[in-house]
């Protein structure tokens, strides 16, 4: 079989140079490890003295197990998804999350697949990852600052019925001093009808809840099951920010091979307690991890009751206490707000010894 390259079959990967919709010009295609995108081309754009990143469909990624036709659907339908449900929270006035200032479809002749979608964003700094590899200024009063943006990111979604489902690193981009959320592909929208909302979870596995790998259905209220997963990922990127490790990545090494999720198949229940150990043990880890300029009880506290392996139980223990959501996250607003400003003062207090 000849192998055509992919900028002569579609479009979508050869667009530079080229202006879309009549006004973002193509100047740069961006590579998948600058992006953190799998499913779609990337490129920076230009229009009227400021650039843009620009997202364009990759129909190079459908699976060969699928008709080509069906699979086209399929991406045009996330597509317009995405499109709809970042207009949706434009429409909401949603701060602290990253949104489309832009969209559109067009085709071009001379290639197999001409047609290209797109949507264009505002341009980051960076993400979280690439800014914590390379800034020389960032300290941990910023991871607490950076922290506090993406919890309030995260509550005005689920004030508009939104639930993010992929809150990970690659999915927090910098922009100057302040943190927004970004990619709301992968969320479910209670007033929006989506390819994702009979998912259990539609974020990505390497961050997930305990009850995802367990299979653990434990609610039927759509807002409980689905906010209560986004703060579980809120504690897991508290983690990762302040030890550059997660929940579930330590989940493996402290779960007996017997019960590891690939070959358990009883009842979620029925394991509480060893699930309650192993997470006691990742605690351990994570607070013998953090930088000793922050009040680790605290800090260990907070990761804990986000993170909390029985959902149930999981949440701010005054929340989980009262008759509040378990999910507000106002709380772990201020909780942030208030290590932030106490890190700022400790690192403060060290410049003058």
């Amino acid at each position: 079989m000849i192998d055509i390259p992919k900028n002569q079959v579609y479009a979508a990967y050869d667009l530079v140079g080229k202006t879309l919709g009549g006004k973002w010009k193509v100047t740069k295609q961006l590579t998948k490890s600058g992006t953190g995108g799998n499913f779609s081309v990337c490129y920076l754009v230009e229009y009227g003295g400021k650039e843009y990143f620009l997202k364009a469909l990759d129909f190079s990624s459908i699976s060969h197990s699928v008709r080509l036709v069906d699979g086209m659907s399929e991406k045009l339908n996330e597509f317009r998804y995405e499109r709809d449900l970042s207009n949706y929270c434009k429409d909401k006035q949603v701060n602290k999350v990253v949104i489309i200032v832009g969209f559109g479809e067009e085709d071009f002749p001379n290639y197999i697949i001409g047609s290209v979608a797109y949507l264009v964003f505002e341009k980051a700094d960076c993400d979280v990852r690439k800014f914590m590899d390379i800034s020389q200024t960032t300290d941990v009063a910023w991871c607490f600052k950076s922290l506090k943006d993406i919890a309030i990111g995260l509550r005005n979604l689920h004030n508009v019925g939104v639930s993010h489902q992929d809150l990970k690193p690659s999915n927090i981009l910098v922009f100057n001093e302040e943190s927004k959320i970004s990619d709301l592909g992968r969320s479910m929208c209670e007033n929006l009808k989506g390819p994702y909302n009979d998912w259990k979870f539609s974020g990505d596995q390497t961050y997930a809840p305990w009850e995802v790998f367990y299979r653990y259905t434990w609610t039927d209220d759509w807002h409980l099951q689905n906010y209560m997963t986004d703060c579980f990922l809120l504690g897991n990127l508290i983690a990762f920010y302040l030890t550059g490790s997660t929940v579930t990545a330590l989940m493996g090494y402290f779960l007996p091979c017997n019960l590891h999720p690939a070959y358990y198949r009883g009842s979620f229940k029925a394991i509480e307690s060893n699930l309650l150990d192993a997470f006691q043990n990742i605690l351990d880890v994570l607070e013998s991890s953090l930088p000793s300029v922050v009040d680790k009880q605290r800090v260990k506290r907070m990761i804990e009751s986000l993170c909390y392996p029985i959902p149930e139980k999981r949440g701010h223990p005054k929340a989980v206490n009262s008759r509040e959501p378990n999910y507000d996250l106002q709380r772990y607003i201020t909780e942030l707000n208030y290590l932030q400003t106490k890190t700022e003062f400790e690192l403060y207090r060290l410049t003058l010894k």
